[in-house]
C-alpha cells in the first residue's frame, strides 16, 4: 500500500504530477488485472489437465500391500539410494498420514539404522533401488518393480 504522504501532498499539485499519477495508477490497476488474469488461467489448467493422481497402479498396490502388514500408525522405516529420491518422497507421502515414514538415503551404516529405530521405534522397513544392503530383515517380500524403472521395492520386518 502506499503511503499517503507519497500521493498527498500540501503543496499544490501541478498538471504534469496529476497526469503522473494518473499513469501510475493505471500501471497499478493493469499489473493487477494481469495477474488475476494469469493465476485464473494457471489454475484452470492446472486442474483441468492435471492426472487423477500422483501414484499409478502399481504405487498404489504396492503400498496398501505395506499398509495390510502394519500395525495402525506405525513408524517405517525407508531406505532409498540418493538416485532414488523421487520415489522415497512419493512412497513418504503415499503412506502419510496413517504412519510416520523415516526416510534413509545412502550413504547408512548400522548404526544410524539403530539409533533411528531406538529414536522412531520402527519394526518395519522399505528398500527403493537396487537392493543395497540387509539392515536386519526377519523376513522380505519383494512388491516388485518401481513403475517404469528397473529398480525393485522391498518390503520386511526387521529382526528384534
Amino acid at each position: 500500500m502506499l503511503s499517503p504522504f507519497v500521493v498527498w501532498s500540501s503543496t499544490p499539485q501541478t498538471h504534469e504530477s496529476i497526469l503522473l499519477n494518473i499513469a501510475t495508477s493505471a500501471v497499478i490497476v493493469a499489473s493487477l488485472a494481469a495477474g488475476v488474469a494469469a493465476l485464473g488461467r494457471d489454475l484452470r489448467v492446472a486442474y483441468v489437465y492435471a492426472g487423477r493422481s500422483i501414484f499409478s497402479s502399481v504405487d498404489r498396490k504396492q503400498m496398501d500391500n505395506v499398509r495390510a502388514s502394519l500395525p495402525g500408525h506405525a513408524s517405517i522405516l525407508l531406505i532409498a539410494k540418493t538416485a532414488n529420491a523421487w520415489q522415497a518422497w512419493l512412497w513418504e507421502r503415499g503412506l502419510y498420514p496413517e504412519h510416520l515414514v523415516v526416510v534413509r538415503f545412502e550413504p547408512w551404516s548400522a548404526d544410524e539404522i539403530r539409533n533411528a529405530r531406538q529414536r522412531y521405534g520402527f519394526r518395519h522397513a522399505v528398500l527403493i533401488g537396487p537392493v543395497p544392503f540387509d539392515p536386519g530383515f526377519r523376513w522380505t517380500r519383494d512388491l516388485g518393480p518401481i513403475p517404469g524403472l528397473p529398480d525393485r521395492v522391498v518390503f520386511g520386518e526387521l529382526a528384534p
